[in-house]
């Protein structure tokens, strides 16, 4: 299969730049979920890993790297601690 190449002029592009410190460069990381057995296709419980982004200078995770599921349960835990 033949890949399609792309010229794109970098001048054109925004950076994506760490919401916490600003930094630009990124690292590769991995969010694990856990899949019941109950929902899983084959009967078994699975992790699953979900590629996203930390900050290379202070490990944040920028809003829009975090998975919605992951994002909507950190909130309700801190309103819990918060109470």
């Amino acid at each position: 299969m033949a890949q399609q190449q792309m010229n794109i002029d970098l001048n054109n592009t925004t950076p994506i730049i760490c919401e916490k410190c600003g930094n630009e460069t990124f690292r590769p990381i991995f969010f694990l979920r856990k899949i019941s057995r109950f929902l899983s296709p084959d009967g078994n419980e699975r992790v699953v890993p979900i590629d996203s982004l930390a900050c290379l200078e202070c490990n944040h995770v920028n809003k829009d790297f975090k998975p919605i599921p992951l994002e909507e349960n950190n909130t309700k835990q801190n309103e819990q601690k918060e109470d």
